[in-house]
């Protein structure tokens, strides 16, 4: 009797699988779908957490050579020619024009957070300017302006320009500029403001 019920309840079940299993399995890959999705959204929102510092208002950087011309722009998919290295490669920053000894300027209020020199970049200085966001200087002078811990405001001076970057020679100097977000290299005229650079 028993194994007749054990068999009996076997039977109901396959056949309830049978009839409702397809409706049960789609439920199942909905909920599982749905959770992703807002899961996914929600780690998006948290990643992109926007560009406003803490106090809230949105940041525009300053350029941080004044009067300076572009030498060559941004480019992350486009491969530029870089005639000092002979190599074609894409550009993760802006090159100013900026004669030797001109000032270099924090473009936003912030704390360096890093002093460094290297044969290719000549003197970098990076300011972190709070919520992932960084900003680089780069083919400075080695006598520079500031330490690491300073705190540093829109304008004030860090450093001077230089020729040192052998990446990029050029007789005259420049200033590489590049701007970081969460620890990715973005392109700094998204937060350039249009009225600082010429």
């Amino acid at each position: 009797m028993e194994n007749e019920v054990k068999t009996t309840n076997a039977k109901n079940f396959k056949y309830f699988l049978k009839k409702y299993g397809y409706y049960i399995s789609l439920g199942v890959l909905l909920i599982v779908l749905s959770v992703a999705i807002v899961l996914t959204s929600l780690n998006a929102d948290k990643n992109n957490g926007g560009t406003e510092p803490t106090s809230g208002g949105v940041i525009s950087f300053d350029c941080p050579v004044l009067n300076a011309s572009v030498l060559k722009g941004y480019s992350d998919t486009e491969l530029q020619y870089n005639s000092t290295l002979k190599l074609w490669e894409t550009h993760k920053g802006i090159d100013y024009s900026a004669a030797v000894g001109t000032n270099v300027l924090a473009c936003y209020d912030g704390k360096i957070s890093s002093i460094s020199t290297n044969l290719l970049d000549g003197t970098v200085i990076e300011i972190d300017h709070g919520n992932g966001l960084k900003s680089r200087y780069g083919s400075l002078d080695k006598d520079v302006s500031v330490k690491v811990g300073d705190i540093v405001k829109k304008g004030d001076v860090i450093g001077k320009a230089s020729n040192t970057a052998t990446s990029e020679t050029i007789d005259d100097g420049q200033v590489h500029f590049e701007v970081w977000k969460d620890g990715n290299v973005v392109d700094p005229s998204n937060y350039l403001n249009a009225s600082s650079e010429k």
